[in-house]
């Protein structure tokens, strides 16, 4: 059979748009079935040689009963299936394998119709085809996760900064090995920590209730007074409850003797200054976050060595050496 010039280029045309779709070989996707009475001849050959033209595998089953409708693509494995419906119509049937359903077109025979007619009506069939074929399958559409609720962030709370500054107060007992007897005083202690386990330390020691020598000539009542600045060591967090720690420290030493006479002596009043060295060893109670119990012993020397004299005889000596015993309550600044 042969087809008009124009009518010819349109068909390569279709032919070039078809095989851009690349209909896979030897599977579903290259099967179509033509279906049609002897009646249906011109439209049914035609229809036959424009998709073998294209590539299709073209199937030409049984024509099914006017109710069977389950004739088509699935049944057969086609891709499509077009039968010619009561000389009037050409159905054709898609087989959409995504969506789980088929897609119909019909385009209308025209009565009576010629051979050039059979012609125009398979290849408006075959270009309703294309375009079907082409169509995009459609994909399930997932939806996105909902948002999970942003949460504000909470800052962390912030560790509070370690203590810095501490008064110290307590009762003290002195005493030496020199012949005098121990004395009480008043201890008042200052620090500062500017690291969590070193500080500066200042220690002074006044006196309340001296000591006594005594002899032939008369009497001396001794008072001792003590300032020592020097180095604090803590060996725990300043936040611990039991806090032992350490120092030492130097500074000034003052000896007041005021001397009551025996008759033929004179009443005398001297002060003796020396220079004091000493070392501490101390613990800390935690009682309360700014209040703590505190506990601390001195040793020490006093260079030089205070004497007491009288009419030119020693009769004691004292810081030679020398011990302090303190226990107070200590105070933390804010």
């Amino acid at each position: 059979m042969s087809l008009p010039v124009p009518f010819a280029f349109a068909s390569i045309a279709l032919v070039a748009s078809l095989l851009g779709t690349g209909p896979a070989p030897g599977g579903a996707s290259d099967r179509i079935a033509v279906v049609g009475d002897a009646d249906d001849e011109a439209i049914v050959r035609q229809l036959r040689a424009e998709l073998s033209a294209l590539g299709f595998e073209v199937l030409a089953p049984e024509a099914p009963a006017e109710d069977d409708d389950e004739i088509w693509a699935d049944d057969l494995g086609a891709v499509a299936a077009i039968r010619v419906i009561e000389h009037e119509a050409l159905e054709i049937r898609i087989a959409d394998r995504v969506a789980g359903k088929s897609v119909r077109h019909r385009v209308a025979i025209p009565q009576p119709h010629t051979e050039e007619d059979a012609r125009i009506v398979a290849m408006r069939a075959i270009e309703l085809l294309r375009a079907s074929l082409r169509e995009p399958q459609e994909a399930p559409v997932v939806s996105p996760p909902p948002p999970e609720p942003s949460t504000p962030s909470t800052p962390s709370p912030r560790r509070p900064a370690a203590p810095r500054f501490f008064i110290h107060l307590a009762p003290a007992v002195a005493g030496s090995p020199g012949g005098l007897g121990p004395s009480l005083h008043a201890l008042l202690g200052l620090r500062w920590m500017p690291h969590r386990h070193l500080g500066l330390a200042l220690q002074a020691l006044a006196p309340t209730v001296g000591t006594v020598a005594s002899g032939p000539e008369g009497t001396a009542r001794i008072h001792t007074a003590l300032v020592l600045v020097g180095m604090h060591v803590s060996f725990v967090s300043p936040r611990a409850r039991w806090q032992p720690d350490a120092g030492v420290g130097i500074g000034p030493a003052f000896l007041r003797m005021r001397g009551s006479a025996a008759p033929a002596y004179g009443d005398a009043t001297d002060v003796v200054t020396s220079a004091a060295f000493a070392a501490r060893l101390g613990l800390a109670v935690a009682l309360h976050p700014r209040v703590r119990l505190r506990l601390d012993g001195h040793i020490g020397a006093l260079v030089p060595r205070p004497l007491v004299r009288f009419a030119g005889r020693t009769v004691a000596d004292w810081g030679r050496p020398f011990g302090i015993g303190a226990l107070g309550v200590e105070i933390v600044l804010p």
